[in-house]
């Protein structure tokens, strides 16, 4: 949710620290600039101060719950319930989780703590003085400042939870990174770190995870904001997905797009490293240029694989399994003068063959074999061929069935860059047995239909062979 950057200062201490970044430019070398880094974002940090303190007794009197844990305090009007009360325990058990995520070192952590307001009246929260700055009174779900957050009460025990984890990272970023970075990384890192899984029972949390299914995460809505958007043909590109700005209040779809690159970048086995190395950019001005340049070699390719993404999104989407290795060379690639054979496994998405097949020329293409594409609940397995079978349909293709689809683009970095292809989400039905005859020249990719939610539980794979027809 909307986070401002900084709300108090530290003038005096920020003008010596300014002093010394100034001498440490003068300085050359990567050792300077790391010691520059270091104290911008030491003073950064230094801004925020610690929580208010709080009367326990005096907010009892005017009708206020005081929840204590070890990384939070936690002030409420709701009535007393298990999945309300146990909110001090999730937030510090996400506190070594994140600081795991980020790199923090834990011993900083011993003192960190932040004030919590999880509430239905405002005016409650007002008359004991517990709300923001006038300015940011007029959050409309939940806001962080420093080390003070605040979020409303949801109808479900997950989306409070969800935000309430939400706000929490915006203020651990905020006080241990120095700022949250741009907008979109800012609410994206929340909405992914936030999205998680509970079980009191075992008191056992995992952030970041993909949703499963429906029952908690509808609620949420952040995955069927990206399916309708899908379905309908308004994928947002990753360009316009960086220039969400949360100065202003966003709506559901904002924050979906948001998650969904995060997600994304954080999850896909290519980019992850990458993406997770910008968390020490977050004061940077310049922080999408960072980024752009990050991923400046294979944008082409990253911009295909968040297309087929995004338009494909599904709940348990496998984002490891659907990763696509794309060619990087002219040499990783043969032109078919008659025939090749090629396995394709029902557990991923799609794979390579290597193959270029040429604009006009024919090529027959045939596919055989018997792998699992699924279960019933009493574990019964769902057997299928490479025509697939009908007791279920993905993309309106039999489950299983043989697809095939040609991406036009040559391998590697190019200049001018390369625009990413559509192809993968416009694919070729082949089954068994079919023909196809390229508008243009490119590698053959395949695959056997299956969501991209659904390869979990697949095994096996095709064997396929691809002649050229004379």
């Amino acid at each position: 949710m909307k986070t401002p950057l900084a709300t108090r200062s530290t003038s005096y201490s920020a003008a010596i620290v300014s002093m010394t970044l100034a001498a440490l430019l003068v300085l050359a070398g990567g050792q300077a600039a790391a010691q520059v880094s270091a104290l911008k974002r030491q003073q950064a940090i230094q801004q925020w101060q610690p929580a208010r303190k709080i009367d326990r007794s005096k907010l009892a009197r005017q009708g206020l719950r005081v929840l204590e844990g070890r990384h939070v305090t936690l002030v409420t009007d709701l009535e007393s319930s298990p999945a309300v009360d146990e909110l001090p325990t999730v937030v510090d058990m996400a506190v070594p989780k994140l600081a795991e995520r980020f790199g923090i070192d834990p011993a900083r952590l011993a003192d960190w703590h932040v004030l919590a307001m999880v509430l239905v009246d405002r005016q409650k929260f007002a008359a004991a003085g517990l709300m923001p700055p006038e300015r940011h009174q007029e959050f409309p779900q939940g806001l962080s400042i420093g080390h003070e957050l605040w979020v409303v009460n949801q109808p479900s025990d997950y989306y409070r939870r969800h935000l309430v984890l939400h706000e929490l990272v915006h203020s651990f970023m905020a006080t241990q990174l120095g700022a949250c970075g741009p907008g979109w990384y800012m609410e994206g890192m929340a909405e992914l770190l936030g999205t998680h899984t509970w079980n009191a029972q075992k008191g056992e949390l995992v952030l970041g995870v993909m949703p499963e299914g429906r029952d908690d995460f509808e609620m949420w809505g952040r995955v069927k904001s990206i399916r309708d958007a899908g379905e309908s043909g308004r994928v947002l590109p990753i360009s316009a997905v960086m220039k969400i700005d949360n100065s202003r209040v966003l709506d559901v779809e904002s924050y979906a797009w948001a998650w969904a690159l995060a997600k994304f970048l954080d999850t896909h086995p290519r980019y992850q490293q990458r993406f997770r190395s910008l968390q020490i950019e977050t004061l940077e001005p310049d922080f999408d240029e960072r980024v752009r340049a990050l991923f400046a070699d294979d944008w082409s390719d990253l911009q295909t694989e968040w297309k087929l993404f995004a338009g494909t999104l599904a709940y348990h989407h496998d984002i490891a399994a659907e990763a696509i290795e794309f060619p990087q060379r002219v040499g990783d690639l043969k032109r078919l003068a008659t025939a090749a054979r090629a396995e394709v496994s029902a557990a991923r998405g799609w794979q390579c063959t290597g193959l270029v097949l040429e604009a006009g020329q024919s090529y027959e293409i045939k596919a055989s074999g018997r792998f699992l594409v699924g279960a019933e609940p009493d574990g019964t397995t769902w057997v299928a061929e490479p025509d697939g079978i009908t007791l279920e349909y993905n993309a309106g293709e039999p489950l299983g069935k043989l697809l095939a689809a040609i991406d036009p683009r040559p391998p590697g970095p190019s200049s001018p860059p390369r625009p990413a292809t559509s192809a993968f989400l416009e694919p070729i039905a082949i089954g068994s047995q079919g023909r196809i005859t390229p508008k243009r020249s490119g590698v053959l990719y395949l695959r056997l239909n299956d969501s991209p939610g659904s390869l979990h539980d697949n095994r096996g794979e095709a064997t396929v062979s691809v002649r050229r027809v004379p």
